[in-house]
């Protein structure tokens, strides 16, 4: 068996070849924010030309920041948040305070992701690695009317390498402290007059940082690879045609909580040796947990020159599959036990979820320095997204062969319980778009721009109300149906922007968002009588000022924004009209508000010397009616028949504990975020050049759940990374030392309540996820091109 460590000297060692004989790289050596080109408005154009924030990360300060993947993006963009749970599709990100609070394969998410123009359908898509990378465009607040109609809370935009005009190549591979192991590369070329091509990959095995202590095994790891093919050709002078095709794979040893605290006794008991603590890094299970997906996207682009305007298509098509398992019970038990209030053992919790995507995008973009600029077209989605479910429990009855309960003890004759289910949704989108600037004077612009779209969302369903396994006992009543609704939205952007100098701009800007309809396929929901999830809107602000200073040295850009999110998609109860029983499904409860002020800035200090960095300041507010009560709060719910708000209740003495949230704040939006980069370079002799790097970043408390749950939150804190390296002076080759953490700062990527033994009697068991982040560790990373 090949080790992780011979497979990426094998990789290195078949690459390396191309990397020591040919032209140069170009170096990523800009000295100004200002010179980076960016297509955040599907039209090339200087960063401080657009008028809206965005962050810009090269693939080059991307690999100097040891940002391996769209997750790691968080740490330097301080408008975004990554939060983990124990899926890709449970896992989320921020923008803004703004992101999915409804985790189901039926909904889309706030925070679009693009790869190379194609926008991803699930936000399980969207944790993907960088790999083959010309730069990523962080865009924030609503961008519908150019990205597509889920992008409420803002668009992270990857965008991919071109094959090149000449022989290059590149080789980057790390090995860092916990058995982290990483290789990617790039080579890319002309293959005949007209044709380039381009090849990428990339290949992780990255070791679990979470002991299971039942087998001695690390947990929470992955092993991932992936390639990317791309061909371009000129086959006249004014058509250009590129053709790529993406094809990724993950299988991931995760994603398991560890318990940080628990306060009941034989919950304690039936984790030892585990101690729960808020620095655990151990769990003890006894049953697989894994998370494993594969993605394949494939398109062709097609640019062409009609005089000055440019008519591009993009045909897409993207498949991608997931499976996944969690040891709910997060014990090591064998065979179930007596246990009170939960079950006695988790066999299965998880199922396979797929994706199907068929897109078109048909777009005019007109020639730049015009009075009049403007991108119009026209965009088609046909969509197929698959679930299936499988849940397997064991439990014991007392009484009989198994003889009275003694909790915690093995029972003779144990009770298995299973279901299952299938379920299918369809989305057929259409939409017109356009947005233009128009100059009013010779420093005036009118900003306008609408995306009018239908789309009609289609769902089918059977839970067969059978057990997935003979004998066991159906968990739950059969159900199955079938529905569909269709929806007309229009919406729009109107602003100015004024340039007061020919280093400095502003603009304002007013937005409307839409995130569509959806409905419940997961396995709880009732199917035979489902109303969907009605779609979210949010009407948005934003000032902008973007500033070239000191000789465009210096590069500051602030923007400041209010948005206003109505309808918001969230899991909470609903109460039956016919039957009064409350159920909890995902529905439309409330709204939300994100405000707040960012600052972002670039500067070439001295010869050498730069510094970068953001700081966010983000005030949220979010109003939503029944959610679940936080578990230590249920005893003290009474019965009202009205709709208390900041306080929990019944609507019957036995009924659910409900919450009505006014005033709260969204989950994983700390007031303050940001982050600072020192990094010095020199030439040591006339071929060789040193550097050294300092990140320092920070952020204030936030809490993870809607439901404002006290014990559910992270305190403030503060990390620093360092890399320190040399590199020829013609880019050949590089060699860089790097820390992570340097502080050794713990901090957590999501909390929640335990589900075994937690109920309101017990009801301070925590679990949550610590990322290998959360402990220093040091490595390498060499580079090799040409």
């Amino acid at each position: 068996m090949v080790s992780p460590l011979a497979r990426v000297l094998l990789i290195s060692t078949l690459l390396s070849p191309l990397a020591l004989a040919g032209p140069v790289l170009a170096q990523d050596g800009a000295t100004s924010v200002g010179e980076v080109v960016v297509t955040a408005q599907k039209r090339a154009e200087r960063l401080q030309d657009v008028p809206l924030a965005v962050t810009a990360l090269s693939g080059e300060t991307l690999t100097e920041r040891q940002v391996n993947d769209t997750n790691a993006l968080a740490t330097v963009v301080p408008s975004l948040t990554f939060t983990q749970n124990n899926n890709v599709s449970n896992s989320t990100f921020r923008i803004r305070g703004v992101g999915t609070s409804l985790f189901n394969q039926g909904s889309e998410s706030s925070v679009s992701t693009v790869i190379d123009g194609v926008v991803l359908a699930r936000q399980a898509q969207g944790f993907v690695d960088l790999a083959g990378l010309e730069r990523v465009e962080v865009l924030r607040g609503p961008q519908g009317t150019l990205f597509g109609k889920n992008a409420t809370a803002g668009v992270i935009n990857v965008v991919t390498s071109r094959p090149s005009e000449t022989l290059r190549a590149r080789v980057d591979a790390t090995l860092a402290e916990q058995d982290e192991y990483r290789v990617k590369g790039v080579v890319s070329g002309p293959l005949a007059p007209g044709l380039k091509g381009l090849l990428s990959g990339f290949y992780n095995d990255v070791g679990g940082h979470i002991t299971n202590v039942a087998t001695g095994k690390d947990k929470n790891g992955f092993e991932s690879w992936g390639v990317r093919g791309k061909l371009e050709w000129d086959p006249t002078e004014t058509l250009n045609l590129l053709l790529t095709s993406d094809y990724r794979e993950t299988d991931a040893d995760c994603c398991q909580p560890q318990y940080l605290q628990v306060t009941t006794p034989l919950l304690a008991q039936l984790l030892a040796p585990v101690v729960a603590s808020k620095r655990n890094r151990q769990v003890n299970i006894d049953v697989p947990s894994f998370n494993n997906t594969e993605q394949w996207l494939t398109s062709l682009q097609a640019d062409l020159q009609l005089g000055d305007f440019t008519v591009t298509s993009i045909t897409a098509y993207q498949r991608f599959d997931f499976d996944n398992n969690v040891d709910v019970d997060g014990l090591n038990t064998p065979r179930p036990i007596f246990v009170p209030f939960s079950n006695g053992r988790g066999i299965l919790n998880g199922g396979p979820a797929g994706v199907r995507q068929w897109s078109q995008e048909l777009r005019l973009t007109s020639p730049a320095g015009e009075r009049l600029t403007y991108v119009a077209g026209l965009y088609y989605l046909n969509l197929d997204v698959t679930r299936g479910f499988r849940r397997r429990l064991g439990n014991c009855v007392a009484g009989g062969a198994n003889g009275p309960a003694v909790f915690g003890q093995p029972c003779n004759v144990p009770t298995y319980t299973s279901t299952f289910h299938s379920a299918e949704s369809e989305t057929d989108q259409i939409a017109l778009f356009g947005q233009g600037e128009f100059a009013l004077t010779d420093r005036l612009q009118l900003l306008a721009g609408a995306r009018l779209q239908r789309e009609k969302v289609s769902y089918s369903a059977n839970r067969p109300g059978l057990a997935l396994v003979a004998g066991d006992v159906p968990q739950l009543a059969a159900s199955r149906g079938s529905g569909s609704t269709e929806d007309d939205d229009l919406s729009g952007k109107v602003g100015l922007k004024y340039e007061i100098s020919d280093t400095a701009q502003s603009y304002v800007t007013w937005t409307r968002g839409y995130k569509g309809a959806a409905y419940d396929i997961e396995v709880t929901a009732n199917f035979a009588n489902q109303t969907p999830v009605a779609p979210e809107t949010v009407e948005a602000w934003e000032a902008g000022l973007k500033l070239e200073l000191f000789d465009r040295r210096l590069s500051l850009n602030t923007a400041a924004f209010y948005a206003d999110y109505a309808n918001l998609q969230v899991q909470a109860a609903r109460v039956d009209a016919v039957s009064g029983i409350t159920s909890f499904a995902p529905t439309n409860a409330g709204s939300s508000v994100s405000k707040g002020v960012e600052v972002e800035w670039f500067g070439q200090v001295a010869q050498g010397l730069t510094v970068s960095g953001g700081v966010t300041y983000l005030d949220t507010s979010v109003d939503v009616d029944g959610l679940t009560c936080p578990t230590p709060l249920q005893n003290s719910a009474t019965v009202s028949t009205g709709s208390p708000l900041n306080a929990c209740y019944r609507t019957t003495p036995t009924g659910s504990a409900l919450l009505n949230v006014r005033g709260g704040r969204l989950p994983n939006a700390p007031e303050w975020r940001g982050s600072l980069t020192v990094r010095y370079e020199r030439d040591l002799t006339a071929d060789l050049n040193g550097f050294v790097q300092v990140t320092a970043s920070g952020q204030s408390g936030v809490n993870f759940t809607l439901e404002q749950d006290a014990d559910l939150r992270q305190p403030a804190y503060g990390t620093a990374d360092a890399s320190i390296g040399v590199r020829r002076a013609d880019g050949r080759w590089g060699a860089s030392l790097f820390v992570r953490n340097l502080t050794n700062e713990h901090f957590l990527s999501g909390m929640g309540r335990a589900g075994q033994l937690t109920n309101p009697a017990n009801p301070y068991n925590i679990t949550g996820f610590i990322p290998k982040d959360a402990d220093r560790y040091f490595g390498v990373t060499l580079t090799a091109a040409y």
